[in-house]
Formats: structure tokens, C-alpha cells, sequence
């Protein structure tokens, strides 16, 4: 009974050994299970995680070339708005604008302006003695304290007043110097507007050197987008109402060449579409159309009709010559419009190259390849910064001789009769660059165009050579027409040279003396040797 006994208890032992250790296997496996398990949710996350980057990375790539593409656009857009934009100005020259407005600054005194309390007795004051202390005398002691309280009381009341009037003192010094510096910057502001006023009075009057600073403000202010230059210089003429402008253009890189960005998954970089050549020297032949229209727009926009009649621009790109690699700067558009012509024009319906055929511009047939052309005058304006122009007609009278006035005068004279007959024109420096005196603009649709004036104030026969030399420079400026005036005559070779050139046109004295009484209405006396007889 007892050897069945142990055998029971060795069995049941046994059999939890082995439940133990199977149930330790389970558990072990079931660990395994579950180690695998989280092995394989962490691969498939960070397989998603993988996805998901790519995606993202894919996402900003696309983003990216669509952030360039439109970048493109809007730079496209920008360059042919040019004169859309402009015109959103109304006032290029705004005086009012220049002026600054006071406004008298708010004035803190800060901790000076909190006064100090003043000092209390009650502060100072001994305490009251109690019943036992005045019983063993103490009243005397009580009323010392007293005095030496009240001498403490009156050291810091004193020394109170002293700090309440050294904070006062400070508190006006400071408003007092405030009150300079508002004054000194009043006067600033007051010296600056009485500078813009000048200004502008002076640019009502029409003088000269306001109103070229003036138009250089206004041209230089308009909204260009980056990359398109601003600069403009100014010439004037009070005298006969011209603006003469050379602008500066932006390089043919200023356009781009990148139609639109898309990004290449395969091989991971964002590749352009380049833009068309053909579109790209067709948008830069626009922008410098729009900024010749815009520069004619805003001159007459900011000048009174009675200072300014005629504006002429020349527009110059400063680059390097490829075969040479040296600086140029060649004209690649040149244009003279009067203001009634500009008036007439819708700005902003119209198409930039059209309206500058319309206005018989001359523009450069390939500006992207900086072909130039002659410009209507000469880029640099002190060349032909305009002599004091005065009336010499004012002066004639029946007793005055030609060949007695000064070249100058006689050059002036010229042009008046020439302005006289319809012709805009102005005069050069009195060295005579370029052997010329005047150029001048036949407004005239038919006849009309550049024509080359010279005037020799000559006692004797003019030589086929000076009639030679004008052939030559007209020439050169590609003009349509040469006129030499003389005060003398020309000999048979320069008529018959004359003859053999339509454009060239030879005036005499006699005729000479015959227009300006016909268009100036002044009798002159030539002075010089009348033409042989059978020419006269």
C-alpha cells in the first residue's frame, strides 16, 4: 500500500514535470511566435516608413519642379507686362510724394515723471512711553528721543526738497531737449520741403537741369522687374520743348530660357523644357519695345504739355562684343514720337512692335543678337548737349548782315528757319562734331525722316568737297535728306553733284535770304558774293 502510494506520488510528479516543461516550451514558443511577429510588423513599417519617404521625397521633387515652372511663368510674365504694369502708375512724378510730413514725436519722461513721497513723521516719531516707564521717570528720556526724532525728520525732509528739485531739474531738461530735437528735426522736414517746392517751382518754370532730374526720377522709379535696368539719362531743350533719353536694356539673359521644370522619377534629377529660340528673341524684341513705350508714357505723363512736346529714345544695351570681348554699347532701338502722337495711343490694347512701326521707330531686325542701329542722335549727350539756344531771328533787323554774325549765331539762325519750315531739329556743340551743324526730323509722312542740315557762312564759292563731306555723313547717319546753307553759292561740280543725288539739297544766298523773310519775316543783307549771272 505504501510502495503504491510513493509510486503515486512519483507519477504525479512526473506528469507535472512533464506539464512544466510543456507548458515552458509553449511559452518559449509562443515568445518566438511573438518575437517573429514584431519582427515582421517592423519590417512592414519601416517598408512603409521606405514608402513613405519615397513618396514624400516623390511629392517634394514634383513640387519642386512645379515650383520652378511657375517661377518660369511668372517671370515671363513679369518681362511681357512691362507696360501693363507701368501704365498702373499714374503719376510717375509725384512732388507730393517727395514731401515729408511732421509729426511732433511723443515725449516720456519715464522715472523722472513719478515725484518721490515725502518723508512722515510717523515714521520718525518714538513710540509713546507706557505707565510703568513715566512712573520711574521716563517722560524725560521720552521727550529726548523726541528732539533728536524730530532733528532726523527735518534732516530728511530737507534732503527730500533737494532730491524732489534736482528730479525737477532734470524733468525740464529733458523736455527742453526734447523740444530741440523736435524743433531741429522740424527744421529738417520744413529745409527739405522748401527744397522739393524749389524743385518743382523750378520744374514748372521749365528749367532745364530741374526738369532732367526730374524726368530721371520718374524714369528710374517705374516698377521693373529684377534684372531690367532703370537707368535713363536726361537732356532737354527749353527751347524747342525736346526730351532726348538714352535707356539702358537689360541683357538678352534677363529672358528665360526654360519653358517649364518636370521631375525624371528614373533618374532623380528635375530636367527644364527649354523654351523655343525663336520665342525667346521674340519676348526679348517686346520687352525692349515695352520699355521704349513706357519710357515715351511716363516723360509726357510728368511733364505739362507746355514744357515738353517732343520725346526722342535711344536704347542702349552696355554688353561685350563676342569677337573682340571688349565693352560695346550699341543702339538697339531708337524712336521720336511728339506728344500728340502719343496721346492717341491705347497702351494697353496694343502690341509693343506694331505701335513702334506705327510711330516709324527704328529697332534693331535681331536685337537678341545686339544688331545694331544707327540711333536718331548721338548717345552721348554732352555731344550734343544743346548750346544755350537763343532767338538770333529776335535780333534781326534790315541792317543786319549774315556773314557779320558770329558761327554760332549763324548756325542758330538756321535752325530757327528750319523749326520755322516745320522741321524739329536741335544744334550740336559749337565744335561741329562729326563736321555737322544740325540734325533735324522731317515730321512729314511722305518727305519726311532724318535729315542732315550744315550751315557755311561762307563770303565766297562753296567747293565740291564740303558738298562731298555732307553726302558722307549722311551716309553714316543713314539720313534721308542733306541740306547745306550758304551764305555765298556753290560752283557748277557741287551742283552738278547735287544733281547726281536726289537727297542732297543746296541753298544759296539769295534764296536763303528770301525764307527767312518768308518764315521769320526779318529783311537780312547777305553780305557775301552773289551767284554768276546766268545761275542767279
Amino acid at each position: 500500500m505504501a510502495q503504491s502510494k510513493g509510486q503515486q506520488r512519483r507519477e504525479r510528479q512526473r506528469r507535472e514535470a512533464l506539464q512544466a516543461q510543456q507548458a515552458q516550451k509553449r511559452f518559449v514558443a509562443q515568445q518566438q511566435r511573438e518575437t517573429e511577429r514584431q519582427a515582421r510588423e517592423a519590417k512592414r513599417a519601416e517598408a512603409q516608413a521606405d514608402r513613405d519617404r519615397k513618396a514624400q521625397y516623390l511629392a517634394e521633387r514634383t513640387v519642386e519642379a512645379e515650383a520652378l515652372t511657375a517661377a518660369a511663368a511668372a517671370r515671363s510674365d513679369a518681362l511681357g507686362g512691362v507696360l501693363r504694369t507701368g501704365l498702373t502708375r499714374r503719376t510717375p512724378l509725384d512732388f507730393r510724394g517727395m514731401r515729408l510730413e511732421f509729426k511732433v514725436g511723443a515725449w516720456s519722461p519715464g522715472s523722472l515723471a513719478n515725484a518721490e513721497q515725502p518723508p512722515r513723521w510717523e515714521s520718525f516719531a518714538p513710540p509713546e512711553p507706557g505707565l510703568l516707564t513715566r512712573m520711574f521717570g521716563g517722560d524725560a528720556r521720552h521727550n529726548q528721543a523726541i528732539q533728536q526724532a524730530r532733528l532726523r525728520f527735518e534732516q530728511e525732509q530737507g534732503a527730500h526738497l533737494q532730491r524732489e528739485a534736482h528730479r525737477l531739474a532734470q524733468l525740464e531738461q529733458r523736455r527742453q531737449q526734447h523740444a530741440q530735437r523736435e524743433r531741429e528735426r522740424k527744421r529738417h522736414v520744413d529745409q527739405h520741403n522748401a527744397q522739393v517746392d524749389a524743385f518743382e517751382q523750378a520744374f514748372r518754370r521749365g528749367e532745364q537741369d530741374a526738369v532732367e532730374r526730374c524726368l530721371r526720377l520718374a524714369l528710374e522709379a517705374a516698377p521693373l522687374p529684377a534684372g531690367v535696368p532703370a537707368q535713363a539719362e536726361v537732356g532737354y531743350r527749353p527751347d524747342s520743348g525736346q526730351v532726348l533719353i538714352v535707356r539702358e536694356l537689360p541683357d538678352t539673359d534677363v529672358i528665360p530660357t526654360e519653358a517649364a521644370f518636370r521631375y525624371i522619377k528614373v533618374r532623380d534629377v528635375i530636367e527644364s523644357t527649354p523654351r523655343k529660340p525663336a520665342d525667346v528673341r521674340q519676348r526679348y524684341a517686346d520687352l525692349i519695345a515695352q520699355l521704349a513705350l513706357l519710357t515715351l508714357r511716363d516723360t509726357f505723363t510728368a511733364t505739362p504739355a507746355q514744357l515738353v512736346s517732343e520725346v526722342t529714345v535711344n536704347c542702349h544695351l552696355s554688353t561685350t562684343d563676342r569677337a573682340t570681348g571688349q565693352a560695346i554699347r550699341p543702339c538697339l532701338l531708337t524712336v521720336s514720337a511728339s506728344r500728340d502722337k502719343v496721346d492717341e495711343l491705347v497702351l494697353d490694347k496694343l502690341e509693343p512692335r506694331q505701335c513702334l512701326r506705327h510711330l516709324n521707330a527704328l529697332m534693331s531686325p535681331h536685337p537678341y543678337d545686339v544688331e545694331p542701329v544707327k540711333p536718331i542722335f548721338d548717345p552721348d549727350l554732352t555731344r550734343f548737349r544743346l548750346v544755350d539756344a537763343y532767338s538770333v531771328a529776335a535780333g534781326l533787323d534790315s541792317r543786319t548782315v549774315l556773314v557779320e554774325q558770329t558761327p554760332n549765331e549763324f548756325e542758330h539762325l538756321v535752325r530757327e528757319l528750319f523749326e520755322a519750315m516745320g522741321m524739329k531739329s536741335w544744334v550740336t556743340q559749337a565744335s561741329r562734331d562729326d563736321g555737322l551743324d544740325a540734325i533735324a526730323v522731317n515730321p512729314d509722312p511722305v518727305m519726311g525722316g532724318l535729315a542732315v542740315i550744315q550751315a557755311k557762312r561762307y563770303v565766297k564759292s562753296v567747293p565740291v568737297e564740303a558738298v562731298r563731306a555732307l553726302w558722307g555723313t549722311m551716309e553714316d547717319k543713314k539720313a534721308g535728306t542733306g541740306i547745306m546753307v550758304t551764305t555765298s553759292y556753290y560752283g557748277k561740280a557741287a551742283h552738278d553733284f547735287a544733281h547726281r543725288n536726289e537727297r542732297l539739297r543746296l541753298i544759296e544766298g539769295p534764296e536763303l535770304k528770301h525764307l527767312i523773310k518768308e518764315f521769320l519775316n526779318r529783311d537780312v543783307i547777305i553780305g557775301a558774293k552773289e551767284p554768276p549771272k546766268n545761275r542767279r
